[in-house]
């Protein structure tokens, strides 16, 4: 299978050349003008800055670019912090001239932002022109519009355990080994915390997550979101509401811990895992980000990866979890992508067609920041390749536990809670609680506070609908 797939990508290079060669692959010509780019974690071949290694990586990649293109660049710093990175760039627009026009990644925390105030270029139509799966261009999307590319599918998050805290309570299975059984229903998940609580010695606690965390991911994990993609506020919907009164369940049993207090009374929901779970200490599950899993490692903890559960909007057959239905999805709410242009981009090259350019600076875009060979890769995935190889472990410990997130991240969805909580569009209030004035910390007290999950999400929804409105998404 291997050398079938070597051969699968050998040929995909060849058609590459041939087109190249034999075809007369399509060129571009910017009139020797002046391409703006924003650089993110990358390094500008042409700063003094630069060590000489990525200068002579990058440069050669960069001047033959330029020659390509018949063009020049240059490069954008921001002058402001990067919470108001947004306001900087809409900005730009409004003066006449974008502040960049290209970038190597671009969050997508800022796309509804940007939508909302006309401030990015839609590039479905350039996307044609580049030979990639198309799963890859449909990630950065607001409405109907695409404003980016990825060249891989973002990774997802989940539920990680200590797994000695696990072994001493005598727990017959692990939490890794409930999903594999397909025994991760919320009745299962209830159960087996209930019983792990109950085993635990005085002080520890089964479980801890921040409720935000639990709307994102434990959500999409039994087919449903806050707010759907389409933009339709469901988190009036039976099975989001059901999801959240779960987690209220879990922590009327006691087998939650509270987050810490910080010095100013709040609630210190980032800070309470870092120094407990990492630590090893009191809390023996908890939620983790990829990111933070080699910091685990680095504390010395012996550690395991989960899915979150599903509640009964989802179905499995057989107890297998390769049977469970198309609605159970894995959640991300970031990603980076390349290919995002900035309104206005064509007031900087007059006398060029807006499409053309488009087109030119999406490809421009591909041709600088993705490798011939990864080039070469994608068309060979667009054309139905399958990938074979030994399976990435990265910083897991355990062969299951990088299958089942490998397995996981083939069923990932954006989920944009966050980014329209970043972008104030979530503002509300509940009955004059003096803590609730936004979705976030609605759904936090409603656990906290013990509040009918239903009430509070059926008062705030028609709020969140207005400021959608009149923040123009909707």
């Amino acid at each position: 299978m291997k050398k079938l797939l070597c051969l699968v990508l050998v040929l995909a290079m060849m058609a590459t050349l041939a087109v190249s060669f034999g075809e007369e692959e399509k060129t571009y010509d910017l009139q020797g003008m002046t391409v703006k780019v924003r650089l993110w974690d990358f390094p500008n071949p042409y700063s003094e800055d630069t060590d000489k290694v990525n200068i002579d990586k990058y440069l050669p990649i960069f001047e033959a670019a330029k020659a390509k293109y018949n063009c020049d660049f240059a490069f954008y710093s921001p002058t402001v912090e990067y919470d108001e990175f947004t306001t900087e760039w809409l900005q730009s627009i409004a003066s006449g001239s974008p502040a960049w026009h290209i970038t190597n990644n671009f969050s997508g925390m800022w796309i509804i932002t940007m939508a909302a105030n006309d401030g990015l270029v839609d590039i479905s139509k350039a996307l044609d022109t580049i030979k990639i799966p198309e799963g890859l261009k449909h990630i950065a999307t607001s409405g109907d519009a695409v404003y980016g590319f990825t060249t891989g599918y973002p990774g997802t998050e989940g539920l990680v355990y200590n797994k000695a805290m696990i072994e001493e309570a005598g727990m017959e299975y692990t939490p890794t080994e409930m999903f594999l059984n397909g025994t991760w229903s919320y009745d299962d998940f209830y159960n087996y915390l209930v019983e792990l609580q109950s085993k635990l010695p005085e002080g520890d606690y089964a479980f801890f997550i921040d409720p935000n965390y639990w709307s994102i991911f434990a959500s999409t994990a039994n087919g449903t979101m806050p707010i759907s993609d389409t933009l339709e506020l469901t988190m009036t919907s039976d099975a989001y509401i059901e999801t959240m009164e779960f987690l209220q369940k879990l922590f009327n049993a006691g087998v939650c811990r509270m987050p810490n207090v910080t010095e100013n009374g709040s609630y210190d929901n980032w800070g309470t895992p870092s120094a407990t779970f990492d630590q090893g200490v009191e809390v023996a599950m908890t939620h983790r980000a990829g990111w933070q899993f080699g910091g685990l490692n680095n504390n010395g903890i012996d550690w395991g990866f989960a899915p979150y559960p599903w509640g009964s909007n989802v179905t499995i057959e057989n107890n297998d979890y390769h049977t469970l239905s198309d609605n159970y999805r894995a959640a991300f709410y970031d990603y980076g992508c390349m290919g995002t242009i900035l309104s206005g981009v064509e007031n900087d090259f007059p006398g060029i067609d807006k499409d053309y350019l488009t087109e030119a600076l999406v490809n421009l875009t591909y041709d600088l920041f993705v490798s011939e060979e990864s080039q070469a890769s994608l068309a060979a995935k667009a054309d139905g390749a399958e990938e074979e190889g030994e399976i990435n472990m990265g910083a897991f410990n355990y062969e299951e536990d990088a299958i089942i997130f490998n397995w996981l991240s083939e069923r990932v969805i954006f989920n944009n809670y966050v980014s329209f909580g970043n972008a104030d569009m979530l503002d509300c209030t509940y009955n004059d609680h003096e803590k609730i004035n936004w979705f976030g910390n609605a759904i936090r007290y409603a656990v906290y506070d013990n509040l009918s999950m239903r009430a509070v999400l059926e008062a705030i929804a028609p709020q969140i609908e207005a400021d959608l409105v009149d923040a123009g998404v909707k």
